[in-house]
């Protein structure tokens, strides 16, 4: 059997490559072998392929074609400056680590025990998580803040919530979905936790307390919670501020 690993979904954009130090030194703590999978944007692949699509320059220096050829060319690019990137920060870590690329989320191979990580600000990212990886997800956001668990109940969750906060020395917060959740979460984490309350699956709710917790990481129980899914992204897009 493998041993369970990290999996880190990354865009195609400059500013997934800042966080890819955060993943590693993830990924290094938790001893866990680190997958960056360079996740294709298929919308703009579709756009691409359009007869009527052009690059126009920002300094106003007139504009080029823009088509799929041209696309992937792009992508093979940002690859190797992740693996250029990735081989230079390794090399006084401790960390296993390769790079995979796929035409979207839903294609990533999870195995038992992997842990999914997806790096933001993020235009690609859809509001419905993809079906078929119902594995825990830890939505990446800057650096510094606190990690969040959306909690709906059981012991796993808080279980991986408290092994993530330990190794990467984070404070850890918990929104359990009702008072069930919230206790089931005290009974495994005890004091080391913040546990409040809120709807999860309200999204418009559950959003607006995660803008205000402004975190670091949140983790998500499994990927298939649309509602929890959902609201991480939309609190953590590059629009979304918290509330004064």
């Amino acid at each position: 059997m493998n041993p369970a690993r990290l999996l880190v979904a990354l865009p195609p954009e400059e500013t997934a490559l800042a966080l890819l130090d955060v993943a590693l030194s993830m990924a290094e703590r938790l001893e866990r072998e680190m997958v960056a999978v360079l996740v294709e944007d298929r919308r703009l692949l579709a756009s691409a392929a359009l007869p009527f699509t052009r690059i126009v320059s920002r300094t106003g220096a007139g504009e080029h074609d823009f088509d799929v050829a041209a696309t992937e060319r792009m992508i093979r690019v940002f690859a190797e400056r992740a693996r250029h990137r990735l081989a230079e920060v390794t090399r006084s870590r401790r960390v296993r680590w390769r790079i995979e690329t796929s035409r979207g989320l839903e294609t990533v191979t999870v195995g038992t025990g992997d842990v999914l990580a997806v790096a933001t600000p993020a235009s690609l990212w859809p509001e419905e998580p993809p079906a078929r990886l119902p594995c825990p997800v830890l939505v990446m956001s800057r650096p510094g803040g606190p990690l969040v668990l959306v909690h709906r109940g059981g012991r796993a969750g808080p279980e991986l919530a408290r092994e993530v906060a330990r190794r990467t020395q984070l404070p850890l917060l918990v929104i359990a979905g009702d008072e069930r959740a919230a206790a089931e979460a005290r009974a495994v984490l005890g004091e080391e936790a913040r546990i409040e309350t809120c709807p999860v699956g309200d999204v418009d709710r559950l959003a607006a307390r995660l803008r205000a917790l402004a975190p670091g990481l949140v983790l998500i129980d499994a990927c298939e919670d649309r509602a929890a899914w959902r609201a991480a992204v939309e609190a953590l897009r590059p629009t979304a501020q918290p509330p004064a």
